[in-house]
């Protein structure tokens, strides 16, 4: 199992840089350059990390064809293996519908889906033709971009759940091919969680996956009534606060994050690779912990 951990969503360069380290040395498989919604332009950031680390791959992504050309994507991409090896691993996908909404970006979901699925094939000429050797993912929540992923080096579900994740993998109408990355990507928070509800940081990283829930996801579960509730909530209130949070209730939160000791982690892996899959991201509030690398190495080398 590969594990990567993503950096670069609310650090200022320094400390991204020195989390990186940290997981460099430490013998994390990557790092992650999450590129929006963050502070800093992620090939810049990417181009840092890999002056200051020597082993570690290093992913750029979740990049939104929404937010880029296809062009300017396959652009700093060759740039950054050119410079610094094969070492890169692009994640594209649509991205957050509410946090494309919050800056003036608004597509409907069919529109979003399409341009996601023509740029990854855009991308992938544009790098093969230049002789770049780089891995194109594609981040995947419903069927229709699961399915697309086949088209890309592998794919990064945004789930946890390992009900939700065996149900996605069953989603793959054709022969998954021999080199395919199957991955996660989910909210993460390693150590003391009892009560989901009470960590702020992973309670919303992990309503903000729900309340994005893709409608063929929600109606499969049974979450389509609940769910819709919470964003209409988050429509009158104008974010995801306590409140929307609450509403979803901890039964729900648990399905979209993992939240959990280190001891939990190493069994939630086992069985994560009896379903075949072969990387996770570990996503926010993870990297973003003062000491989550530092806990992150500790927990892989206890594997």
């Amino acid at each position: 199992m590969r594990w990567g951990v993503a950096l670069n969503v609310r650090d200022d360069m320094s400390e991204t840089l020195r989390k990186s380290e940290i997981a460099d040395k430490g013998g994390l498989d990557q790092v992650w350059v999450t590129d929006f919604p963050a502070l800093r332009y992620a090939p810049a950031v990417a181009a840092a990390i890999a002056e200051r680390t020597k082993s570690c791959r290093i992913g750029v992504g979740l990049v939104s064809p929404i937010l880029y050309s296809s062009t300017h994507i396959a652009q700093f991409m060759s740039t950054l293996v050119d410079s610094y090896g094969k070492r890169f691993d692009l994640l594209l996908g649509p991205g957050d519908k509410l946090a494309l909404d919050s800056i003036g970006v608004s597509y409907s979901s069919k529109l979003m889906v399409d341009k996601t699925v023509h740029a990854l094939k855009e991308i992938k000429k544009e790098l093969s033709e230049g002789g770049h050797n780089c891995s194109v993912l594609l981040g995947a929540q419903g069927p229709i971009m699961i399915n697309a992923s086949l088209n890309a080096d592998g794919v990064l579900l945004n789930y946890s759940d390992l009900e939700m994740v065996e149900w996605a993998l069953s989603q793959i109408k054709t022969e998954i091919p021999k080199d395919f990355h199957l991955g996660i990507f989910p909210p993460t928070f390693v150590g003391d969680c009892e009560n989901i509800e009470s960590n702020q940081g992973i309670s919303l990283s992990a309503a903000m996956v729900a309340i994005g829930l893709n409608s063929k996801v929600s109606e499969s579960f049974g979450l389509r009534d609940q769910i819709e509730a919470a964003r209409r909530l988050m429509k009158i209130r104008g974010r995801i606060d306590v409140e929307v949070v609450k509403s979803l209730r901890k039964d729900i939160l648990q399905r979209f994050a993992f939240c959990g000791t280190s001891e939990q982690l190493a069994d939630y892996m086992k069985a994560l690779e009896k379903l075949g899959i072969s990387r996770i991201v570990f996503g926010p509030p993870q990297g973003i912990r003062k000491n989550g690398v530092k806990i992150l190495v500790n927990a892989k080398s206890g594997v």
